[in-house]
């Protein structure tokens, strides 16, 4: 080969560098260099928001990592996995914490990186410590550094939801639930980040009863951060939207439970479980995606069956005999009992024939395709449309059913009503008042609170059966056997207001799955009537209050207008006593003239009976000193005047006798 030649291929081959770099130059034109959008693989990267920039913050460091993997990174990554798992079993945490670190700079975008160190901090590493203290700086790094991982993953929900969980569940509901929850409502430093991260810990969406913090509440605002990413188009990876969606109004559940548990029983109480309850509505009216292809509301359940009854009565109304004769066909399979119970009129039913008839009614499969064949052909297209509606709506129904057992929503749904009534809060105020009695060795004190709880509970579960069969039955289970070692017996009386309970709950405190189900059943007809009485009782309380509103107002107003007129009238009331005065002198004086005119009159008949003898002498006199005193008793004013006249005018006249 000559000097010709191997010049030659060097041309060559230098001419296919240059050519292979200019599509090169095209598509990896980074944006902003030169042509709208940069190069294709630059426009790709901006489409699908798969840029560096697009998935969170830079980290130089974990550019550098990157850089000096030299092109192996998933090697590098897969070894530092295998150290990591070494160091764990070994309990070397120090050297785990730097490893996860590494692994997090080589894998920024992968949530499981984040998750694994989080957790690894919060629940491995944390209870190597003996000190409660430091157990919770343990679980404060393992939020920390979720954080991290959350602004180096904008567009991760599972992320900013793990982040949530962690400050609810793992500060709220561990051993140590009762230290961390105060330590975090007193954590400045840690406030002071969460402020940077635009977690408003100092608005009233975040602060407890006390007024500080509460890691329930902050927990839940990490989550709503998350509901609102995806509400802006963010899939939620890795996890079920029905879990994902739950647990923001279950934080609202959780705080009440604990502040209630920490003594707080008052109206303050009453507040959380309110606005507990409102969250709790408002995820039954948000949609939830399901496996098939349409979405539930949890809460609307009565709804679509409400929905699916209208079109089972309006495809009977067109099938006619048709939908009659497969009923009829269905029923025959049923039981004699049962059908003996539908065809009892329901009036004249039993209350046992009420609940086979409501069994049997579900279980009444009518074959609504074989209904739209026997239907008359003019009505055929339109009954066919309603079979199709009446089957979408059953598969609606089935999937809003089986999610709402999963995460047992009718159960928090009546919970969050029952607690906001008063007697709730006073019966477990009731409760708390006692426990602490019998913890102090107040045995009669503590009695003596118990049964009085014990009587409101009884109330209660009549109202709303469900709670007898949750973690409510368990905590009055544990007070009921505290009670019976206060009162150092076993046996109840038949009197017993929670007789009924105890039995139901038997030795160990577990309800049948059978009962479970029946109260399932029950509950729905009686919170509602509860519903309807606290409604009507909030009713009747605004209207009495409005009453008084109006009568106070009406009395305020006639007193404003007395008091005008006082100060528009005053000389107008002057004359008036005036007037007053002059009538009163008037008729003294009429009443003096009077009693004058019928003096002398007396005087008159005794001077023409003058030769009377002296018995009717003594008469005439007594009959005057009678006159006389009448007089002065009758008008004190004439009584200076009248008496003298009479002795000056009845002398003379005794002496010419």
């Amino acid at each position: 080969m000559n000097r010709t030649t191997v010049l030659r291929r060097k041309l060559v081959y230098l001419m296919i560098l240059v050519v292979m770099l200019i599509p090169l130059y095209l598509l990896g034109q980074p944006s902003g260099g030169g042509g709208e959008g940069g190069g294709r693989l630059a426009q790709l990267r901006g489409k699908y928001d798969i840029a560096e920039s697009d998935l969170g913050e830079i980290s130089p460091a974990s550019e550098t990592m990157k850089l000096a993997s030299l092109g192996l990174r998933g090697v590098a990554a897969s070894l530092l996995w295998k150290k990591s798992h070494d160091y764990r079993v070994l309990h070397e945490w120090d050297r785990l914490k730097a490893t996860l670190n590494n692994i997090a700079l080589l894998q920024p975008h992968f949530d499981k990186v984040w998750e694994f160190q989080a957790h690894n901090l919060a629940y491995n590493v944390s209870t190597e410590f003996d000190d409660y203290r430091q157990r919770y700086e343990m679980v404060r790094e393992g939020t920390e550094f979720l954080t991290k991982g959350v602004n180096q993953n904008r567009k991760a929900p599972r992320l900013v939801w793990y982040t949530g969980w962690f400050y609810g569940q793992k500060m709220g509901m561990s051993d140590e639930k009762e230290q961390f929850r105060r330590l975090f409502s007193e954590d400045d430093k840690l406030h002071e980040d969460l402020l940077e991260e635009d977690i408003a810990v100092d608005s009233p969406e975040a602060r407890g009863p006390t007024n500080k913090p509460d890691n329930w509440l902050v927990g839940r605002l990490w989550l709503n951060r998350g509901y609102d990413l995806v509400e802006s188009g963010v899939q939620i990876r890795r996890q079920t939207p029905l879990n994902f969606y739950e647990t923001g109004p279950k934080w609202r559940l959780k705080h009440a439970e604990a502040i209630e548990s920490e003594g707080i029983l008052d109206e303050r109480a009453q507040n959380a479980w309110q606005l507990a309850s409102t969250d709790w509505k408002a995820f039954g009216n948000r949609s939830v995606p399901t496996t098939a292809a349409f979405t539930i509301k949890l809460g609307q359940l009565d709804e679509l069956i409400r929905q699916r009854e209208d079109k089972i009565n309006l495809l009977e109304e067109v099938a006619g005999d048709a939908y009659l004769d497969a009923r009829a066909e269905a029923i025959e399979k049923l039981a004699p009992v049962q059908r003996d119970a539908l065809s009892t009129p329901e009036e004249e039913r039993t209350k046992s024939q009420q609940s086979i008839a409501k069994a049997a009614e579900e279980s009444v499969k009518v074959d609504y395709d074989a209904v739209a064949r026997a239907t008359q052909q003019s009505k055929q297209l339109q009954a066919l449309q309603l079979v199709e509606d009446i089957k979408d709506l059953d598969e609606r129904v089935l999937k809003t059913e089986g999610y709402r057992k999963q995460i047992n929503y009718p159960y928090w749904d009546t919970l969050a009503l029952a607690e906001q009534e008063e007697r709730t809060v006073r019966a477990r105020r009731l409760i708390y008042e006692a426990e602490k009695a019998n913890a102090d060795a107040e045995l009669e004190k503590a009695i003596g609170l118990y049964e009085e709880a014990f009587e409101v509970w009884a109330k209660i579960f009549d109202d709303y059966p469900i709670l007898v069969i949750d973690d409510t039955a368990q905590d009055l289970y544990e007070s009921l056997r505290r009670y019976r070692i206060a009162i150092d017996s076993d046996e109840m009386p038949d009197d017993f207001p929670l007789k009924a309970f105890v039995e139901l709950m038997g030795e160990y405190g577990q309800v049948d799955q059978d009962m479970y189900e029946e109260v399932r059943q029950t509950q729905k007809d009686l919170a509602e009537k509860r519903q309807a009485e606290l409604e009507a009782e909030e009713r009747r309380l605004e209207e009495e209050a409005a009453k008084a509103e109006a009568e106070k107002k009406a009395a305020a107003e006639e007193e404003a207008s007395a008091e005008e007129e006082t100060a528009a009238e005053p000389e107008g009331e002057m004359e008036a006593e005036k007037t007053d005065g002059e009538e009163v002198a008037e008729t003294e004086s009429a009443e003096a003239e009077t009693e004058a005119e019928a003096e002398n009159a007396d005087d008159a008949e005794m001077k023409e009976e003058a030769g009377d003898t002296d018995s009717a002498e003594a008469e005439s006199n007594d009959s005057a000193g009678e006159s006389e005193g009448d007089t002065s008793d009758a008008e004190p004013s004439v009584e200076e005047e009248a008496p003298t006249d009479e002795v000056v005018e009845e002398a003379p006249a005794e002496t010419e006798d």
